[in-house]
């Protein structure tokens, strides 16, 4: 038996216990582990007979906990599984659920399973905005496919957290202050990141206007986190699921909006590339979301600052484990090499906060 088999059994064994009316489980075509920088996502399919009924069959994807250092120095499966529940039954494409181990002691580490949702998702590697599906649609399908992204983080928008449980993504020293949470993860994680390589002084200029420039706390909605095209799975023309939910947490909900647009705006402009012709534009895509939020966008420039930065220290660290798969070459200054720090460089022009060296 190899490893991946022993993987299923154990699976199996663990889905048995935690559904005890099911009968003859098996667990099959468990494949195509991903060098996920977060988790580890494994694809398998699931069985079995339960209540005297016909065999059931499911699509699943295994999320499992890595071990080793990723792209960030923290990974909380719990918090994920534990805000995709919240939306369920709240007018928000997420993927069902079939179960949470926190324990490490069934396959090494904590791990959940959800359902695989079939559909196309925007590919950012390539770079959509040069070859792919979305890019072969037409302009109006384009635009449809990107508003209902915006028409999602505006829903999105609406759901209180605390209503729905989610008030515990709120830390006791930043209980009133969710941006001011934020800033502190974020710097922390960009200290982190330099600590594994080398200082990031264009990073620590940005920070430090952003925390001098911070707006006036607010009450913490909730937000996505990863708000952008390639995390969402469209089927027939239709946005079915909106994926990764690791990064969910209490702020503004315009940060889902500012990331949003800024990721796309990486990905076309900070690579040098021109957007797809049916993408509406930044004017079109906020009026969009505040009519579809009741909401209006308040300091989006502010956050789209802050999208640019978290972004950028992401790719920095990113670089640093691509340099060590051996993926890039050693010296290869991913840090300011990227789309993130070539957009951050540009809003620091505008703003003032300093330019990449």
């Amino acid at each position: 038996m190899n490893d991946t088999q022993r993987l299923a059994a154990a699976l199996g064994d663990w889905l048995a216990t935690h559904r005890p009316g099911a009968r003859d489980i098996a667990v099959t075509h468990l494949r195509n582990p991903s060098q996920g920088y977060s988790n580890e996502t494994w694809l398998c399919d699931a069985s079995w007979q339960e209540d005297g009924g016909p065999r059931r069959n499911l699509p699943l994807v295994l999320r499992v906990q890595t071990t080793a250092v990723g792209t960030f120095p923290d990974c909380d499966l719990g918090k994920q599984y534990r805000c995709m529940t919240a939306l369920q039954d709240r007018d928000i494409p997420v993927p069902r659920l079939f179960g949470f181990e926190p324990d490490a002691e069934p396959l090494g580490a904590p791990f959940f399973l959800m359902e695989r949702v079939d559909g196309d998702v925007p590919n950012e590697n390539p770079l959509y905005h040069l070859e792919g599906w979305l890019h072969d649609l037409d302009p109006a399908d384009q635009a449809h496919h990107w508003l209902q992204g915006i028409d999602a983080i505006a829903r999105l928008a609406r759901i209180d957290p605390h209503a729905c449980g989610l008030g515990f993504l709120a830390a006791a020293d930043w209980h009133h202050d969710p941006l001011g949470q934020q800033l502190d993860y974020f710097r922390r994680h960009m200290d982190w990141a330099a600590s594994l390589n080398r200082p990031y002084p264009h990073l620590q200029r940005a920070w430090a206007w952003l925390h001098a420039h911070r707006p006036a706390p607010e009450p913490g909605g909730l937000c996505w986190g990863d708000a952008k095209l390639g995390n969402c799975v469209f089927r027939n023309g239709r946005l079915v699921a909106m994926l990764d939910w690791e990064g969910c947490h209490l702020g503004s909900p315009v940060m889902d909006l500012a990331w949003w647009i800024t990721i796309d705006r990486c990905l076309s402009e900070g690579y040098g590339v021109p957007r797809l012709p049916g993408l509406p534009g930044r004017e079109a895509s906020v009026a969009r979301w505040e009519a579809a939020s009741g909401l209006p966008a308040t300091d989006l420039a502010y956050y789209e600052v802050f999208s640019a930065f978290k972004l950028a220290s992401i790719m920095a660290r990113i670089g640093t484990l691509f340099q060590q798969r051996g993926l890039l070459p050693e010296g290869f200054e991913m840090d300011i090499d990227n789309g993130a720090a070539r957009v951050l460089a540009k809003f620091g022009e505008l703003h003032g906060l300093g330019s990449a060296p």
